[in-house]
């Protein structure tokens, strides 16, 4: 499902590596738990695994596509259909609920809109992921602006 070849990543081009990386292939079902210090490059690392970041060297292939094959448009596309990253801060819609936050992409996406509605709908596949994350479901309602950010 993840496939990394050695590759490093800087914010700037003079500076110091933010992340460097030797291979790493996580298969189909595998979880994974990532955690560091902050600053570590936790977020770096999955923005580069969206396709959001590109490497200054190495290869990241999702699903077996490289992101560095794709134009810009495709890996919009590409991460429409298969990528989702909850960040615990950033990226949420602050005037949207948290689950309409988590529906967000099936608006973008209609093969991620059918997957979802052949799994029991859009809704109820987010109320399980939500569930499976561990947040109440008094939360689910309230706008993402209302929650704590610990």
């Amino acid at each position: 499902m993840i496939d990394i070849e050695p590759l490093r990543f800087a914010w700037t081009r003079a500076g110091a590596d933010t992340l460097a990386l030797g291979r790493l292939h996580v298969p189909p079902g595998q979880t994974v738990f990532l955690h560091g210090p902050s600053g570590c490059g936790k977020s770096t690392l999955l923005g580069l695994l969206a396709g959001v970041l590109s490497p200054q060297s190495g290869r990241v292939r999702l699903l077996g596509q490289d992101w560095a094959a794709l134009k810009p448009g495709q890996r919009d596309a590409f991460r429409a259909d298969h990528v989702g990253v909850i960040f615990q801060q950033f990226n949420l819609l602050p005037y949207l609920s948290v689950l309409d936050n988590v529906t967000l992409p099936c608006r973008f996406s209609p093969l991620r809109r059918s997957r979802c509605q052949s799994a029991g709908g859009v809704e109820a596949v987010a109320q399980s992921w939500l569930g499976r994350m561990g947040l109440s479901e008094g939360l689910w309602t309230r706008h993402a602006d209302a929650l704590s950010v610990g």
